[in-house]
């Protein structure tokens, strides 16, 4: 039961989150400088056209009266259409088409950060102030002292001046090759899907630069969170007594000192995935990728309200979808949440 209380709670407060997501960004949305019936009409409308528009669009209610149709619609899965950045096209489509682009490089760079975080987390740990325990260490705080941007720059100048040119630095593909018959919208997994394998190393290959920027910026924090949890483990009393019984610090690390350090590093995973959402924007402009950072960037430049709130409100579950099922994992590791 007290599992069950846990979930609960933690569905409910996710909920209330879900909600204040959806007022904060449509009441913030509406706050933004700039018109977007405008942008919608030709250069040589006219103050009735623009009237006009903002009628048929609904703009011309009190907001509260539009915040109401605006739940109302989203609630019954109509999420209106694009005012500008895809005139007059779905939202819903839009969403659909450009997102998985971007989550495909996220859950990328997300498994590989903690697959290598985890690893030279624990290489740092079990040869404390070795050589490779410096480096590692130093890696560390060398990319925690740079913003991620900077991370970019070097990407791109070690691109554009250099004879570095192994790795493609734009798009997701080779321009003249077609698209993959969508069939999940995930680029690579459609690939493989229709059989097209020159396609799917292709697009392998101009993956590799923005999911190793994304990879090493979320790594580092795992990393240290590996480092200091397992340190702290293994000064605790079953510890000793393991080394005491003659068991090596890699079977000690591995098969004891690790079930415990799991849930932090899991948390602090779980923390740094809305600055991955916010790090896609980066990556997809600096390295002209056309995903749902895309989208949203020029959703902001040119006040399209539906697309802005129906990104924030589809990025806002996500993270909280993340953190919910991050809760519930923790719980099954350690019976000490599930009981708090």
């Amino acid at each position: 039961m007290g599992f069950l209380k846990h979930i609960i709670r933690r569905l409910l407060i996710s909920a209330i989150s879900v909600f204040g997501i959806i007022v904060i960004t449509f009441f913030l949305s509406r706050a933004l400088p700039g018109d977007p019936v405008w942008l919608r009409l030709p250069d040589k409308a006219t103050l009735e056209d623009y009237y006009a528009e903002r009628a048929r669009l609904g703009l011309d209610k009190p907001i509260i009266y539009q915040f109401f149709v605006f739940m109302s619609d989203l609630l019954t899965g109509n999420w209106g259409f694009s005012y500008v950045v895809a005139k007059d096209a779905d939202v819903w489509y839009l969403i659909g088409f450009f997102l998985p682009r971007s989550l495909e490089v996220m859950l990328i760079s997300m498994a590989l950060a903690m697959g290598l975080g985890i690893l030279f987390g624990k290489i740092s740990a079990r040869r404390m102030n070795s050589i490779w325990d410096y480096m590692i260490r130093f890696f560390c705080y060398f990319i925690i002292s740079i913003p991620a941007f900077v991370l970019i720059i070097f990407f791109v100048t070690l691109y554009v001046h250099t004879d570095f040119k192994i790795f493609p630095l734009y798009g997701y593909k080779t321009n003249y090759y077609p698209d993959p018959p969508r069939v999940t919208g995930f680029p690579l997994i459609d690939s493989l899907l229709s059989g097209e394998l020159y396609l799917f190393f292709d697009i392998v290959w101009h993956l590799i630069i923005p999911i190793a920027t994304m990879t090493i910026v979320q790594m580092v924090a795992i990393i240290r969170q590996t480092r200091s949890s397992l340190l702290e483990i293994i000064q605790m009393d079953f510890i000793r007594t393991a080394k005491a019984k003659g068991l090596s610090n890699k079977t000690i690390i591995n098969k004891h000192a690790m079930k415990l350090a799991l849930p932090p590093i899991i948390t602090i995973s779980a923390m740094g995935f809305p600055i991955v959402l916010g790090g896609m924007i980066a990556v997809e402009a600096a390295y002209h990728f056309v995903g749902i950072g895309y989208i949203f960037r020029s959703a902001l430049n040119k006040f399209d309200y539906t697309v802005i709130i129906a990104i924030i409100f589809i990025l806002g579950v996500t993270v909280i979808s993340f953190n919910f099922i991050t809760d519930v994992i923790n719980g099954f590791l350690d019976p000490r949440i599930r009981f708090k």
